[in-house]
C-alpha cells in the first residue's frame, strides 16, 4: 500500500508522484524532498540564465550525448541514467523553473519515467556540485556539460 501523498497545493507538480500509475513505493517517496516554488526558482536561476530550456543558447552547454529513450521499455532505458549518474548519490530534479525535488539517484533510476514525461520540454537533472546536467525534449535526452 502506497500511503504517502504529497501536498499538491504546496507542490503543484506532486500530481505526478501522487498518480495511481506512479511506480514509487512509500519508502521511496519518503526519500524525496520536494521544493516549493521559491526554492525551485532559486535553484533554477543559480544554474540556468534563462526561464525555459527552449530558450537555451547553444553556447550554454556542450552536449556530450544525445539519446532517444523508450518510455515503454523503462528498464532498458534506465541504463542511460545508471551510466551517467555513476558515483552520484543525489540529484536535483527540476520540472521547469517553478518546481523541483532533491532525491537519491537510486530512487530516481528505479522510477525515472515518473519524473520525466514524453511531453516534457523543460525538465532537467542537475548534479549537485558538478557542471553536468541531463535534460529532455520529449523522448530525446541530452547529457551535457555546462560551459
Amino acid at each position: 500500500m502506497n500511503d504517502i501523498e504529497f501536498d499538491e497545493v504546496l507542490y503543484p507538480v506532486a500530481w505526478r508522484l501522487n498518480s495511481k500509475d506512479c511506480r514509487l513505493s512509500s519508502g521511496e517517496k519518503r526519500r524525496i524532498t520536494l521544493l516549493n516554488t521559491v526554492q525551485a526558482r532559486r535553484l533554477w536561476d543559480s544554474i540556468f540564465p534563462f526561464s525555459h530550456l527552449m530558450e537555451m543558447p547553444r553556447s550554454f552547454c556542450t552536449v556530450l550525448e544525445k539519446r532517444t529513450l523508450d518510455f515503454d521499455d523503462v528498464e532498458t532505458s534506465s541504463l542511460f541514467f545508471t551510466d551517467r549518474l555513476q558515483g552520484v548519490d543525489a540529484i536535483h530534479f527540476l520540472w521547469g523553473r517553478n518546481a523541483g525535488a532533491t532525491l537519491p539517484v537510486d530512487v530516481f533510476i528505479a522510477s525515472w519515467d515518473d519524473f520525466f514525461y514524453p511531453s516534457d520540454e523543460s525538465s532537467a537533472i542537475v548534479i549537485p556540485n558538478d557542471d553536468r546536467v541531463i535534460f529532455s525534449y520529449e523522448e530525446h535526452f541530452f547529457y551535457a556539460r555546462i560551459n
